[in-house]
């Protein structure tokens, strides 16, 4: 009820965020912006301690930011960005989301967990460090439902890619998908 988003308005979610990636999401997010999107992008650090410097750094960037705890309820958030500073709300933030960053795998982290995204059918993006979630990510990348890129200026030319390309997320996501069904149980 937090993010009732007018119809045609994507939204980019970065998932669990660490120092270090912040910066690379911001870079990505301006370039969706200037290729003309409108996007909306919600931004959740992985630390509670960091939410403050997340908002700094969001601002320092130009992005009217807003707490996720200062949004009203029913209202759209009229801000560029949204810093997630609640604990549990992220995997249903995935829901709305249409591109998800997930965070710890840009940088030696070892990446989090790709499949509350894939649950809601959203095209997802991580960085190389998925040690963590190896087989997963393999799994996923070998079934062409996530996008796995390599650095900062490969995560800029995916979100950009996405959000111009509807048939390109309709496929990740549906894929991701598929994966969760197909080994429901597992």
């Amino acid at each position: 009820r937090f993010f009732r988003t007018s119809p045609g308005r994507p939204v980019i979610v970065a998932g669990s965020t660490l120092k270090g990636e912040e910066e690379a999401v911001l870079r990505a997010f301006h370039r969706v912006r200037v290729a003309g999107n409108r996007a909306l992008l919600i931004i959740a650090p992985r630390h509670p301690q960091r939410f403050g410097d997340v908002v700094r750094l969001c601002r320092h960037e130009g992005l009217s930011t807003v707490r996720r705890t200062e949004l009203p309820i029913d209202g759209e958030p009229r801000a560029d960005a949204v810093v997630l500073d609640s604990i549990g709300e992220l995997p249903q933030v995935y829901q709305i989301a249409t591109a998800v960053f997930v965070g710890g795998s840009l940088v030696p982290w070892g990446g989090h967990n790709i499949l509350e995204p894939a649950l809601f059918g959203r095209p997802i993006v991580f960085g190389p460090y998925m040690e963590n979630f190896a087989e997963i990510a393999e799994t996923f990348r070998q079934n062409s439902a996530a996008i796995q890129v390599r650095t900062d200026r490969e995560l800029e030319d995916a979100m950009v890619s996405l959000m111009a390309d509807p048939v390109l997320r309709a496929r990740l996501g549906a894929a991701a998908r598929a994966l969760i069904e197909a080994n429901r149980g597992a």
